[in-house]
């Protein structure tokens, strides 16, 4: 069986002001603003079609996210969660958190062996 291949769906920035960094990106870039409020925002990287990636823009948390190795997040939609997190595991990849399971669907957060941190999301079907 041929597993489809996980398609980039956002990449995320931690940021101390959601609002500011959402108007610097739609004035400096011209980028379209899906939503915005004062924990999240979303920004439209492609006009032309529906399925584009999208750049997100989160509160952080505590001040600690905002260091290097926290952002960017590399937000993929994958076929199976659990697969492909026990893949990242075998290849050096670390678990961060559990692996949470919404009725959205399943979401989970690996940090790369390089450290960069990958987000996964698998649909309800």
């Amino acid at each position: 069986m041929t597993r489809a291949l996980p398609s980039l769906r956002q990449i995320l920035l931690l940021q101390r002001d959601v609002p500011r960094a959402a108007a610097f990106y739609e004035r400096a870039l011209g980028l379209r603003v899906a939503v915005c409020t004062e924990t999240f925002a979303e920004l439209a990287l492609d006009s032309t079609t529906g399925n584009a990636p999208t750049l997100a823009l989160q509160r952080a948390a505590h001040e600690s996210q905002l260091q290097t190795g926290y952002t960017p997040i590399l937000h993929f939609e994958v076929d199976d969660v659990q697969a492909r997190v026990n893949a990242a595991l075998t290849l050096g990849g670390r678990l961060d958190g559990k692996i949470q399971y919404e009725t959205h669907g399943a979401v989970a957060c690996v940090r790369a062996p390089d450290g960069h941190m990958i987000g996964m999301y698998q649909t309800t079907a």
